[in-house]
Formats: C-alpha cells, sequence, structure tokens
C-alpha cells in the first residue's frame, strides 16, 4: 500500500513540475503556445427532386460537411501568422473521393496587410448569398472553371491560391490574386498536376466591418472584380491559346438594419467574353468558355432574439444567358428557404429550388427541375489558448447560409 501511495505522489510531483515549467517558459518567451482552433459544420438534408420527364427522386444528403482545424501564432514583428487544414465531404456524384481537402494554406498579416498562399477558395464571385448550399446556385454566382470537365462542382470554388490584400481605413480592401484552377480537360494519364497559375486577377471592395452591423447606413458592402483565364493549346488544341476575361459587380444594401428586424437585399452581376466563334456546345466544359452573362439577386428577412439569430426568410433568384450560341440557350432560377433556430449552433432549413432551361444548356444539364429539402445544419466553433481578436473566424471559410 506505501508504495502505491508513493507512485502517486511521484506523478502528482512530476506533473506539477511540468505544468510549472510550461507556465514559466511561456512568461519568459511570450506565447509559446499557438491558439489553437477547431470548426466543424454538418449539413444534413433530404432532398426530394421532380423532373418535367416524371421522374422523381429522393436522397439523404451530408454533403458539404466539413471539419477545419487552424493555428495562429504572434510573430517577432507586429505580423501574426496563421496556419488551416480542412477537409470537406464533396457532393455524392464528385470524381474527388470520400473526403476533400478544401481548405490547406498559411496566412501572414498585420493591420492593413494579409499575404495568403496554398489550397482556399478561388475568387470566382464576390459575395454570398443565403442558399443551404454554397453550390445550390454555383451557375449563377461563380465563374465556372473552363479548365475542367464540369464533373465536380468543388473544381469551380477551389484552388491553389496566391493572394496579396491591402486594407485601406479597415473598410477598403484591394486584393491581386492568383489561382491555379483544377484541369481535367483533355488530361493525360497519371499525368502530376500543375501548380503554375492558370488565372489572375484584381478585387477592390468596400467592406464595412461586422461590428457596425446594426449601426450602419444604407451601403453594406460594394466591389467590383476582374478576373483572366488562361486557356493554352493544351486545352484547346494546337498553337490556340485564348484569354478569358471575366467582370463581376455586387454589393450589400441595408434595407432596415434594425437590431431585431432586419432585411437587406444583395445582388451580383457578371460577364464572361467567351473563346472567339463559339456557337454551339460540344459537352459541359464549353458552358464555362462560352459568352455569357448572369445576374443573381436574393432579398432576406432575420429576426434576432436575445442578440441571437432566431428565424431567417429568403427568397432568391437569377438568370443566366448565353448571348453567341444558338436556339436562345438561358437558364433561370428561383430559391426561397427558411431557417430556424431550434438550439445552440443547431438549424432547421427547409429550401425549394426551382430551374428552367433553354436551348443548347438544357441539352447538357437536363431538363427543368424542381427540388425540395429539408434537413439540419449544425455549427461549431473552439478557440483554445485565445490570442487574438477575429477579422476572420475559420467558420467564415465556410458558406454561411446565415451570412
Amino acid at each position: 500500500m506505501n508504495n502505491k501511495y508513493l507512485l502517486k505522489g511521484i506523478r502528482f510531483t512530476v506533473a506539477t513540475c511540468l505544468s510549472i515549467i510550461a507556465l514559466t517558459a511561456t512568461d519568459i518567451h511570450g506565447q509559446v503556445t499557438p491558439e489553437f482552433g477547431m470548426a466543424a459544420r454538418g449539413v444534413f438534408s433530404g432532398n426530394f427532386e421532380d423532373r418535367n420527364s416524371g421522374s422523381h427522386s429522393a436522397v439523404s444528403d451530408f454533403s458539404d460537411s466539413g471539419l477545419l482545424l487552424g493555428l495562429r501564432q504572434k510573430l517577432y514583428s507586429n505580423w501574426r501568422s496563421r496556419f488551416v487544414m480542412g477537409m470537406q465531404f464533396p457532393d455524392a456524384d464528385s470524381e474527388l473521393g470520400q473526403v476533400f481537402y478544401h481548405q490547406v494554406f498559411i496566412q501572414v498579416e498585420n493591420l492593413h496587410n494579409i499575404i495568403k498562399f496554398g489550397r482556399s477558395r478561388v475568387k470566382g464571385s464576390l459575395i454570398e448569398f443565403p442558399t443551404l448550399r454554397d453550390d445550390d446556385a454555383l451557375r449563377f454566382t461563380e465563374k465556372l472553371n473552363p479548365f475542367a470537365t464540369g464533373k465536380n462542382t468543388e473544381d469551380s470554388q477551389y484552388g491553389n491560391v496566391l493572394e496579396y490584400t491591402r486594407i485601406f481605413g479597415k473598410r477598403v480592401w484591394l486584393t491581386a490574386h492568383g489561382e491555379h484552377y483544377a484541369e481535367s480537360v483533355f488530361s493525360m494519364p497519371n499525368q502530376v498536376d500543375e501548380f503554375g497559375l492558370n488565372s489572375a486577377g484584381v478585387n477592390l471592395e468596400y467592406r464595412v466591418p461586422a461590428s457596425q452591423r446594426w449601426n450602419r447606413g444604407l451601403i453594406q458592402y460594394i466591389g467590383v472584380a476582374v478576373n483572366a483565364f488562361f486557356l493554352e493549346d493544351r486545352h484547346l488544341g494546337p498553337e490556340r491559346s485564348e484569354t478569358l476575361i471575366n467582370v463581376i459587380a455586387a454589393t450589400i444594401i441595408n434595407i432596415h438594419p434594425d437590431p431585431v428586424n432586419f432585411w437587406d437585399f444583395r445582388v451580383q452581376g457578371s460577364f464572361t467574353n467567351g473563346l472567339t466563334g463559339m456557337k454551339r456546345l460540344r459537352n459541359e466544359v464549353d458552358l464555362a468558355r462560352a459568352q455569357s452573362s448572369a445576374i443573381y439577386a436574393s432579398l432576406r428577412y432575420l429576426r434576432r432574439t436575445l442578440e441571437r439569430p432566431s428565424i431567417q426568410v429568403t427568397l432568391s433568384g437569377g438568370y443566366k444567358i448565353y448571348p453567341e450560341l444558338y436556339n436562345s440557350s438561358h437558364q433561370v432560377q428561383v430559391t426561397g428557404n427558411v431557417a430556424v433556430r431550434i438550439g445552440d449552433g443547431l438549424d432547421l432549413v427547409t429550401q425549394a429550388l426551382y430551374e428552367k432551361r433553354n436551348g443548347q444548356v438544357r441539352n447538357f444539364l437536363g431538363e427543368d427541375r424542381f427540388r425540395f429539402q429539408i434537413g439540419f445544419v449544425y455549427s461549431l466553433e473552439q478557440i483554445f489558448n485565445s490570442q487574438f481578436g477575429d477579422r476572420g473566424s475559420l467558420l467564415n471559410l465556410e458558406h454561411d447560409y446565415i451570412p
């Protein structure tokens, strides 16, 4: 018995000494232990779909659920570093496998500068819309990847990025960026992925800080972006190369910035110049390479009870036209959803979506469809050894249907 108590005493003494050494090291050298963050978002829905042909389908969907881990550390100057790694479950019909690493990047920043490189969201759009998943309105809100087959929605959302942002006066953000979009058109078997830039652009944005959400004027956000996509002979054919130019403009307007009953309106328009002489579509990738114009808008009502969202109702719609294609090719989409907060971090969400397709677009995307979804969304973020204020949290990296 004495040996048992002696062993317990030794363990307690060793643990106490190690704790004192760790605390002393932190005091001497400053924050040795970095800030550690963990975030998760689970999106689970039942999808019920009906097409004009009379076909019906129902599926349990957990795509876009993911986990994020992040580290932040103060550097020797007034800069700080950040490392993020995240994985996500892609769509059921995706070619990306069971798990997709959608966020793997390092970032260094100070008050007015942000440098980021790794894998993350590409600059294919300016603002988020309150749809259940970020790809529900993908063809209207994102610049489609002209290097990929169109099979994976993630190919138009994520890529290898290199970004520099300069912030002027806390509200004006100027970003220069280059990306490598995933390439799967005319790729050879076992071809090693390239990391050279195949896209570049610049964004100019005016952002009102989130801390002034309920005490601001009419304009919440306004921005414009120009993106260039460099298609070479390996994408188009021998001795041919072209540059696609995509222009995006967006704004968010506070219709009624009341802290309890809040209304806003958000709209984004985009134009892509398209490849020379493209009149007919041969495959789905040509949708990304054809000349197109798109607009998408949302009207949102958010009620906050005890300073937390309790219910949100949105109505969204979009229109996209391909003016150079034959047969009046265009798409129309209308989406409505309701989100109800039923517990801390848990929402009950229902969404109805109708999409109409005409002309050559119908040949590749299929007939008109109606989809109804009902499900739960769980969100969690936890910070350990907190050291910094949040200019952008881990959950901000994920799509947010309550933006």
